[in-house]
């Protein structure tokens, strides 16, 4: 795999997008299992790539899996990384342009930033899928 400094000058190129998505999540925070905004912004942002998503059955998660090309991926260890998609039910006042837009509801514990980065690792893993054995998976954890 690439050497470190690789990919985090590729990870610094997606900041922007990381947070794009983040603000745009922070503006419409949403509390407990049922996440139908964040879900929708989250599948937007996986949009194009080469994954297997996985929606769940009683709660707005999503579990996004993506298995290397490397010779021998099948074979290969499974790994999770995970992030928090809920917010908080107490009021916003910082004034920001991406302040949330419900009353009384606020991302302050910073899932909002969990939920972008992880999408950005998916991005990350996704353009260097050849270089894996194995499989990823990614955890997108309401409530």
């Amino acid at each position: 795999m690439a050497d470190v400094s690789q990919l985090l000058n590729e990870a610094r190129e997606m900041l922007p997008e990381a947070v794009r998505l983040r603000r745009r999540i922070h503006a419409k925070p949403e509390l407990g299992l049922d996440l139908p905004l964040t879900t929708a912004a989250v599948l937007e942002g996986l949009e194009g790539l080469d994954v297997q998503v996985d929606k769940g059955t009683s709660t707005s998660g999503l579990i996004v899996s993506l298995t290397g090309t490397k010779a021998g991926s099948q074979s290969g260890r499974t790994i999770l990384l995970r992030g928090d998609m809920d917010a908080l039910p107490m009021p916003e006042a910082t004034g920001l342009e991406f302040s949330s837009e419900f009353e009384g509801r606020m991302h302050a514990c910073g899932h909002d930033a969990h939920t972008a980065m992880l999408v950005q690792a998916v991005h990350l893993l996704h353009r260097r899928r050849d270089e894996l054995s194995g499989t990823v998976k990614f955890m997108f954890q309401p409530g």
